[in-house]
C-alpha cells in the first residue's frame, strides 16, 4: 500500500482484511481480548454504542470497565456476552488486556493505560502529553474539534493528520468529510464512501468500538500491519452507513449496529 505526503491531495484503498480468520483449535481468548472504557452518567449511551461496535469487530472476549452504575447497567442489559470489570480502576487489570479502547462518552479517566494496543477517542485524547512508546501501538480517532484541542490545525486536513501521526507516533484517524487515516510515515487512506449521513450523534462511538475490536482480533504488532485494519474498518463502517440510509432515513447510530454485520457477511 502506497503512502502519500502532506502535499498530496487524495488516496483511496481497499485493504480487504475484514474479520480475522479463526482457527479450529482457537478459543475466545485467541480470538482477541478487548477492554472498553467508555460512557458516563452524563453520556451513558456512548458505552452501549462503543461496546455494540466492538461486538461486531471480531474480538472473542470483551470486557467493559464498570466505572459508573448507570452506563454499566445499560451495557449489561443490552449485551449479556460482555464481561464487566468492577473496581479495577487502578490500572492493574487494565494492563493485562492487550487491547483497550478508552474515551468515548467521557469516562472519568486521568491516565492512559500502558498496553500493547490502545485506541484513544473522545475525552481521553486530551490526556496525550507525549508520543506513544516504541512498545505501544496507538490509534487516535479525533474529529476536527478534538484535534484542534490537541494543538493541531485542521485547516489543512491531510497535513494536520500527518503531523499529528508523526509527532505522536500513532495512527491518526481524522474523522469528517473524507476521513483520513495517517500513520507516522505518511497518509495511508482517505475515505471516499462516507457522507453527510454520518453527521449524527453516536456514530463515532460505534466506529471506535469497531476499530478497537478489529485490532484486538487481528493483533497487529506494528503500524504497517495496523493501518490496513483501521482503513478496512472505516470502509466497512462507511458502507454500512450508506446501505442503511438507502433503506431508512435519517441514519441514527444504532442503525450501524444492525448493518455492520450484514456488510461483513458479504465479505
Amino acid at each position: 500500500m502506497a503512502t502519500i505526503n502532506s502535499n498530496s491531495s487524495s488516496i483511496s484503498s481497499n485493504p480487504g482484511h475484514s474479520l480475522h480468520k479463526r482457527t479450529l483449535t482457537g478459543n475466545k481468548y485467541t480470538s482477541g481480548r478487548l477492554l472498553v472504557d467508555a460512557g458516563s452518567t452524563r453520556f451513558p449511551g456512548a458505552a452501549v454504542l462503543a461496546v455494540g461496535g466492538a461486538r461486531r469487530g471480531g474480538a472473542g472476549y470483551i470486557n467493559y470497565l464498570a466505572r459508573e452504575k448507570f452506563p454499566t447497567d445499560l451495557v449489561l442489559n443490552a449485551y449479556p456476552d460482555v464481561v464487566p470489570l468492577y473496581g479495577e480502576t487502578d490500572g492493574k487489570e487494565i494492563s493485562q488486556c492487550p487491547t483497550v479502547l478508552i474515551g468515548p462518552g467521557a469516562p472519568e479517566v486521568h491516565l492512559l493505560p500502558d498496553v500493547p494496543r490502545l485506541v484513544i477517542d473522545g475525552g481521553a485524547l486530551t490526556l496525550i502529553k507525549k508520543p506513544a512508546s516504541s512498545e505501544s501501538l496507538w490509534v487516535l480517532t479525533p474529529h476536527e474539534g478534538e484535534i484542534k484541542k490537541m494543538g493541531f490545525d485542521p485547516s489543512n486536513r491531510e497535513r494536520c493528520a500527518l503531523t499529528a501521526a508523526r509527532e505522536l507516533n500513532a495512527i491518526v484517524l481524522l474523522k469528517g468529510f473524507q476521513s483520513i487515516v495517517a500513520r507516522p510515515d505518511g497518509i495511508f487512506h482517505i475515505d471516499e464512501i462516507g457522507g453527510t449521513e454520518l453527521s449524527t450523534a453516536g456514530t463515532g462511538d460505534v466506529l471506535a468500538g469497531f476499530i478497537a475490536s478489529m485490532l484486538a482480533s487481528h493483533q497487529p504488532k506494528n503500524y504497517g500491519a495496523a493501518a490496513p485494519i483501521v482503513a478496512d474498518a472505516l470502509s466497512i463502517f462507511a458502507k454500512a452507513a450508506k446501505t442503511s440510509v438507502a433503506k431508512r432515513a435519517p441514519l441514527v447510530a444504532t442503525d450501524l449496529l444492525e448493518e455492520i454485520p450484514l456488510q461483513l457477511a458479504k465479505q
